[in-house]
């Protein structure tokens, strides 16, 4: 017979769910657009607002757990993240590669053979797994800094400076000494690359 949880390890009703999305700022709703925009970087299935879209509509119906006491953001962060690793699982294992295109037929290689596929990614597989490394490195370093994590993800969307701050929608003294912190996090990994 399964034992009841204790009730602060028992997962958020449906209602309570509503309540703490309903909450959100407009500003929470600009992060989670970002944090969508960077989980969905690189997805070929899937917008940022497809991701978030679906991450909301998994958390309420209760297809995703959401635990007591963990921040929205943080939540919708994680599941994210989640979804976006499956889809990206999905086109990996598909039977037919995106990244190539067919070829008309009409095109000839230097052997003055016929080239009926053309490789449109120029990244091998190795590349593909040291990055994903590398990227799985930074997330760990950042974990559980919840404002250099902000930081993070506006200069993965390519904003710098006050675009960065405004995206973050931190004060300048957060955003600074968040910005420190993670420079001070993400040392070990410029360490690395540059000693290849």
């Amino acid at each position: 017979m399964e034992q009841p949880k204790p009730p602060d390890e028992e997962p958020l009703s449906k209602a309570e769910r509503e309540a703490l999305l309903g909450a959100m700022s407009p500003g929470d709703w600009a992060r989670a657009e970002s944090l969508a925009r960077v989980a969905a970087y690189g997805l070929t299935d899937m917008t940022a607002s497809d991701l978030l879209q679906e991450t909301l509509t998994n958390l309420l119906s209760g297809d995703r757990t959401w635990r007591r006491g963990v921040p929205p953001l943080v939540t919708l962060k994680v599941a994210m993240h989640s979804i976006a690793s499956n889809a990206q699982k999905k086109v990996d294992n598909a039977p037919i590669d995106q990244f190539a295109t067919v070829s008309t037929g009409e095109e000839e290689t230097a052997e003055g053979q016929r080239a009926p596929v053309i490789a449109a990614e120029r990244l091998g597989p190795l590349d593909t797994f040291e990055a994903r490394q590398q990227l799985a490195l930074i997330e760990q370093l950042v974990k559980g800094d919840a404002q250099a994590e902000l930081v993070l993800t506006a200069w993965a969307m390519g904003y710098s400076g006050a675009e960065a701050r405004q995206e973050t929608g931190l004060d300048a003294k957060q955003f600074d000494a968040a910005r420190q912190r993670l420079l001070r996090k993400l040392k070990p990994v410029a360490e690395a690359r540059n000693t290849k």
